[in-house]
């Protein structure tokens, strides 16, 4: 589960405006609120993913150094901040996005929740805050970390670019060996931590029965059996 942001246009422009709303929630917490099946995230790559260290990379609680933030980019206690659309797909904790951001920084975030054409409008016409869930068609870092954030990428919905980022991620996509591919993972992670353009939140479980004797029924790490292999 991946809260999103469309960091262009004013006043989203201003990266310390931008830093003050992933400080404003405590994503651990909310994370307990609708389900115990559940696992706070700490990484946009999940456990059982090859290129993932155990380091958190969630943007830190901290509600001071956000509205620090934000009264630095001229919006104190957010005056003058114009309202914040959250379009939720259906996210568990938009309610209570919507209310620490109000309690904390003291921006109104409007809470839509498209039912049809989802995708169509992150790709065409994003709000400023959005939620998607995301399931990897192979067992890399690179499905995660390439294919959400990297420069022009087609799920980087809100047009996020960072060259560095960029670099870390070529790093990372020009060896084959694990141990060396970590690094530049964990690198492009931390570049993510301050503007944070997707939050890391949850992991959500999956569960599957095999029959025993059943060869090839092992976990795979990313919610599919690979069927060719049973």
């Amino acid at each position: 589960a991946l809260p999103g942001f469309d960091p262009r246009g004013a006043p989203r422009a201003d990266a310390r405006a931008r830093s003050a709303f992933p400080q404003a929630v405590d994503w651990k917490r909310l994370v307990a609120l609708p389900s115990r099946f559940l696992v706070p995230a700490t990484s946009i790559v999940p456990p059982a993913i090859p290129g993932r260290s155990g380091t958190d990379f969630q943007p830190p609680y901290d509600p001071a150094a956000a509205k620090a933030a934000l009264a630095a980019a001229g919006y104190p206690g957010g005056q003058g901040f114009p309202t914040v659309t959250l379009d939720s797909g259906g996210f568990p904790y938009d309610v209570e996005i919507a209310r620490e951001l109000k309690a904390n920084l003291g921006i109104t975030v409007t809470v839509e929740e498209l039912t049809q054409g989802y995708f169509d409008r992150l790709a065409t016409d994003p709000p400023q805050m959005w939620a998607l869930s995301w399931i990897a068609d192979y067992p890399d870092a690179q499905d995660f970390l390439g294919l959400l954030l990297t420069s022009g990428a087609s799920a980087n919905y809100g047009g996020w670019s960072d060259p560095a980022y960029d670099a870390a991620i070529a790093a990372a996509a020009a060896t084959i060996d694990p141990p060396a591919r970590q690094a530049p993972f964990d690198a492009a992670q931390r570049i993510l931590q301050a503007p944070a353009p997707i939050i890391p939140v949850a992991y959500e479980p999956a569960f599957a029965l095999s029959r025993p004797g059943l060869l090839g029924a092992g976990a795979f790490g990313f919610c599919v059996p690979r069927f060719a292999g049973l």
